[in-house]
């Protein structure tokens, strides 16, 4: 119990520490919006889980520590994205939430796909270490799959709430992608 408790307060220090660094580098509205798809993420994983029998112990709760630093990563592009677009006010914010998730879908889900055919060998590992390596196996694809769910429909419609005031009254001027670009991409 002591050591799942430990672990917990690790998931939660790794999610605070994610959302912090978000709030310096895109903001705090963004940063919100990425810290509400992360729990949703690990809920939605946790349901299975518990449909399909599995139990939450350490192995459980340390893949999806694993799986933070890849469930954080679409819902930071689309945010990342959105936010861009708005801010460059080449259309209404609804229409530039669209464009955005339209122009990142592809890698987006490529990325998904890559990350569930990385981790599904471990599925089929045998002898002392399979039953070690099988949540993982199984809870790192379905954390990083409801992750991109959430990045395609929770994130662009929270971005959306929560940004389309910044179309009016912030940003650089129109289709100067140097004033609205994260400092990090440049």
């Amino acid at each position: 119990n002591d050591k799942v408790n430990n672990l917990v307060e690790s998931l939660i220090v790794a999610l605070i520490v994610v959302v912090v660094l978000l709030i310096f580098t895109l903001g705090w509205r963004e940063a919100l919006i990425v810290g509400t798809a992360v729990p949703i993420t690990f809920g939605l994983t946790l349901l299975v889980n518990y449909v399909t029998g599995y139990t939450i112990n350490r192995v459980t709760l340390f893949a999806l520590i694993l799986s933070l630093g890849l469930v954080v990563d679409d819902p930071i592009v689309n945010v990342d994205n959105i936010q861009r677009h708005i801010l460059m006010r080449r259309e209404k914010p609804l229409g530039a939430t669209i464009t955005a998730v339209q122009e990142v879908l592809p890698p987006v889900i490529l990325s998904t796909l890559a990350i569930i055919v990385s981790f599904t060998p471990m599925f089929f590992i045998t002898g002392m270490m399979g039953p070690y390596m099988g949540p993982m196996a199984i809870n790192v694809p379905l954390a990083v799959t409801f992750s991109t769910v959430c990045a395609l429909t929770i994130v662009p419609w929270l971005c959306y709430k929560l940004l389309r005031g910044r179309a009016e009254t912030g940003g650089g001027a129109e289709g100067t992608l140097q004033d609205v670009t994260s400092p990090f991409l440049i």
